[in-house]
Order: C-alpha cells, then sequence, then structure tokens
C-alpha cells in the first residue's frame, strides 16, 4: 500500500490534520514499519538517529555532595546524584577537570568556557583573559557546543535545534549569556521557549519551521484558543495508518498519542500560548509562586523534549534550568535567599538542597527519556546530554577546578555508562572536543582557551 512504501523510505512521518480551520501535524516516533527487520537501522540502511542536548544550571557545585565513592562500575552515587539511582547505568560521571591554570574567576567566564571552549583568543592561563563577561555587554563570541554539533548533523529534520529553559534569569545584567544557552555567535543567540504551552503549539502546529532555532509562522494557538485537542484532528489519520501497519505499530502510535494527550494535560489550563490577557498588578511577570507549579511546568517541558526528539523532530536541544550566577530563590523548599547569595554565606546545606532539587529534574528528563523507544533502542540509548554548570570546585571560590559533569545517554552505543571516570588536571575541552567525534564530527581539535587535540577515551566503550 502506499502508506507502507512511504513508511519505509521515510525517517520521518506525520499525521495530518485540522482544529477551527488550522493545519496540524502530529508527528509520529520511530515505528516498525520504517526499519530493517531487527530494528536496529532504518530500512533503507541509515543509522538510528542519534541526539545531543545539554542541561545547564548556574552556580555550580557543592563539592563534598558530587564526590563518588568506590571505582569502575562498582562506584557509588554521590549525595547529589541520588535522583539518578535508577539511571545509574545510564550515567558517565566525569570528574577532576580544570579550566586552564585552575584559577579564580566569575561565572560569565566559566559559562564562556563550558559552553564555547573560551572567546576565541589562543590563551592558557587565566590572566590572560581581556574580555568581560560580567556586564551588559558580555556574550558567547564564539558558537556553543549544540550549535557547532547542530551544523553538522542536521539533515530534513523541522528543527536544526531545540531551546528551552525553565527559570528566568534574576541577577546582574550579564549581556547575552545568563538568559541564554544556544549561541551562534556574538549576540546572535536562540532564546529559550520556557512555557510548555507555547512549545507544545509550535511542535505541533503545521509547517516546516525555517531558522535555526526553529522559529516560523505556525500556529500558536492550536489547542487552547481553540479548546481542542490536537489528537482529535489527526485521529481519523491516525486510525487509516493503524489499518495498514503490524500490531506492534499500531500500539505504539497509541501509546504515542495518549502521550501526547498527557502532556497536554500536565499544561495549566491558564497556559494558553499568550492568549489569555497578562495579570495585573506590580509585578505581572514574576515566575510562579509554588514549587508544584515549577516541577509540573518542568516535567511537561521533559516530555516535550522527548517527544521531539523521539519523532526526529530535532537532533540537539538545550535545556536551561537557570542561568550562570542566578538569584532566584526557591521558597518552596523554604529557603528565600537566593541561589547565588547561598553559594557565597558557607551555607552548604540550603544551597545543597537546591542542587538536589535541580538534579531531580534532570533524572525526570533522562527517565522519560529511557521510557521512550526507538526501534528497538530508547532515546536515552540514542543521546548524549551534557549536564554542566559555570563554575567548579567550591563555588563560593570561583576556583575553576574539579569540574563534576554529568553525561546521560549511550550515544548509539559509544558510551557504555555506568562508569565514574576521574581525571585530575584534564581539561574541561577536552572533553567537548570527545563529545563532537562521539556524534560524528570531523574535528580533531577544540577551544581557544586551553586548545587542545587530546579527547577523553575513557569515557567510551
Amino acid at each position: 500500500m502506499e502508506i507502507l512504501k512511504k513508511l519505509r523510505v521515510s525517517r520521518r512521518f506525520a499525521l495530518q490534520g485540522a482544529v477551527g480551520g488550522i493545519g496540524v501535524s502530529l508527528w509520529l516516533p520511530v515505528l516498525d514499519a520504517m526499519l530493517d527487520d531487527h530494528g536496529t537501522a532504518f530500512a533503507q540502511g541509515d543509522p538510528l538517529p542519534t541526539s545531543f542536548g545539554i542541561f545547564f544550571w548556574g552556580n555550580g557545585y557543592v563539592v563534598g555532595d558530587w564526590t563518588p565513592s568506590g571505582s569502575g562500575d562498582s562506584w557509588q552515587l554521590p549525595t547529589n546524584l541520588q535522583a539518578f539511582a535508577e539511571l545509574k547505568n545510564d550515567m558517565t560521571f566525569v570528574t577532576g577537570l580544570d579550566m586552564m591554570d585552575a584559577q579564580f574567576k566569575g561565572h560569565g567566564w566559566g559559562v564562556m568556557y563550558v559552553l564555547a571552549g573560551g572567546d576565541g583568543n589562543i590563551i592558557n592561563r587565566t590572566s590572560d583573559i581581556t574580555r568581560g563577561a560580567e556586564n551588559p555587554n558580555a556574550t558567547q563570541y564564539k558558537p556553543t557546543i549544540d550549535q557547532i554539533i547542530a551544523d553538522a548533523i542536521h539533515t530534513d529534520q523541522p528543527y536544526k535545534s531545540l531551546e528551552t529553559g525553565v527559570l528566568a534569569f534574576k541577577g546582574i545584567n550579564m549581556g547575552t549569556v545568563s538568559n541564554n544557552l544556544a549561541h551562534r555567535g556574538p549576540n546572535d543567540f536562540l532564546p529559550p521557549e520556557r512555557d510548555p504551552a507555547k512549545l507544545f503549539n509550535t511542535l505541533f502546529g503545521d509547517g516546516v519551521p525555517t531558522g535555526s532555532g526553529g522559529s516560523s509562522g505556525v500556529p500558536t494557538d492550536v489547542s487552547y484558543q481553540l479548546r481542542r485537542s490536537v489528537l482529535d484532528a489527526v485521529w481519523e489519520d491516525a486510525n487509516r495508518l493503524k489499518g495498514t501497519v503490524g500490531v506492534a505499530d499500531a500500539q505504539r502510535i497509541d501509546a504515542h498519542m495518549e502521550s501526547i494527550r498527557a502532556v497536554e494535560l500536565r499544561i495549566p489550563e491558564g497556559s494558553d500560548g499568550g492568549t489569555t490577557p497578562p495579570p495585573t498588578g506590580c509585578n505581572p511577570t514574576a515566575p510562579a509562586a509554588n514549587l508544584p507549579d515549577v516541577t509540573a511546568k518542568s516535567q511537561a517541558l521533559n516530555r516535550l523534549i522527548t517527544a521531539a526528539v523521539a519523532c526526529n523532530m530535532t537532533r540537539v536541544y538545550t535545556h536551561l534550568w537557570s542561568g550562570a550566577r542566578d538569584e532566584n530563590t526557591y521558597p518552596q523548599l523554604n529557603i528565600n535567599r537566593d541561589h547565588h547569595t547561598l553559594t557565597h554565606d558557607g551555607n552548604t546545606a540550603e544551597h545543597t538542597k537546591i542542587e538536589r532539587y535541580i538534579m531531580e529534574q534532570y533524572a525526570d528528563l533522562a527517565t522519560v527519556m529511557k521510557e521512550t523507544t526507538i526501534g528497538a533502542s530508547t532515546v536515552l540509548d540514542q543521546t548524549l546530554i551534557y549536564g554542566i554548570s559555570d563554575v567548579a570546585f567550591e563555588p563560593q571560590w570561583h576556583v575553576h577546578t574539579d569540574y563534576r559533569i554529568v553525561l546521560m545517554g549511550h550515544a548509539g552505543g559509544q558510551l557504555p555508562g555506568n562508569r565514574h571516570v576521574r581525571l585530575q588536571g584534564r581539561k574541561v575541552t577536552e572533553l567537548m572536543l570527545t563529545m563532537q567525534q562521539v556524534m560524528g564530527l570531523n574535528v580533531t581539535e577544540f577551544g581557544s582557551w586551553d586548545k587542545t587535540n587530546r579527547t577523553i577515551s575513557e569515557i567510551l566503550a
């Protein structure tokens, strides 16, 4: 049948429909009908897609709560990573890496380094840095690693990259670097989408987006202005498709549609992509004030990111939990002083409580990816997430030594996981070069601060 022929030659397939005259598309996950007999490659021989992501949070680590015990595959998760207990086999925990000569420098310089490898000037000593990074004119002078990878691996996916975030930045004006993660160059940034409803409507609107950031004129009022589910619009097409594929694929289509329905229901009723008038008052843009709302928002975004990757809508994604030098408060954790201040007043108990909560959100993303299949594999099997913060060691000192880096996923089998790799005195740029090669880039050196041609083979299978 014609629809099966299309599936066999396609790595992406969308159900089509309309709501109130507005066209919508529901991109499907990879189906058995698209794959070879083993479910390990597409029918035409192309490998299953691998993806790359970043999970970033500001203000660093309380080192004592990020120090694992044991070695080899018998290593034990540190206190602040206990949320990953069921995901330990999917984690590669890298410690000991430095920025240059591991000297004092602020948050802005740290984020410039861990996301872009420096500012373009070839140096190896912190004292040789000449550009400011914590002022209103600060920016990333080089493309961030996500955009380098996106440029290299993007093919026919609707979105070259997908940018999301949770907490809007609070703190001193640091130009473009704290409120945005993805940069294509100086002052050329891709802002994160923090509203699950807007992201939902963008992903499931009709039409192929244009531009490197995935923004376009797709409808933004599909499900909330009209108060009808996007799934209702494609149900007829889904039933037609289910009649042409195998039992497993039919069940997979049902499960996928129900998972999208569940995500839709998780989005607060008042979050309608901007069609509801903004609240009045002295601070109408204040973030949600209670933890369940923030957590629900985080979890909804995690599921939308996973759906986009599973449907091969993008192969590169970034998730900005909080920006470098972030001053958000966490009153829902009974913590009313801002996060950045806590890192400087020696209150490690409250700081580490925030870190554990953030890691719970990261673990939720990884868990959803592990539960979502791609052929005989899972999204987590096929992805590599770079979990990183802006400063290292004890953050009140801003000494850029001994970063704790949480890599999640197996990148199509290239990272075995369940591994703690400690490499004292080595450089973060070495890991960034390694990740680019893992993603298939033909690159032999990276970075302008700590420019290197050395890779970290210790994390690989």
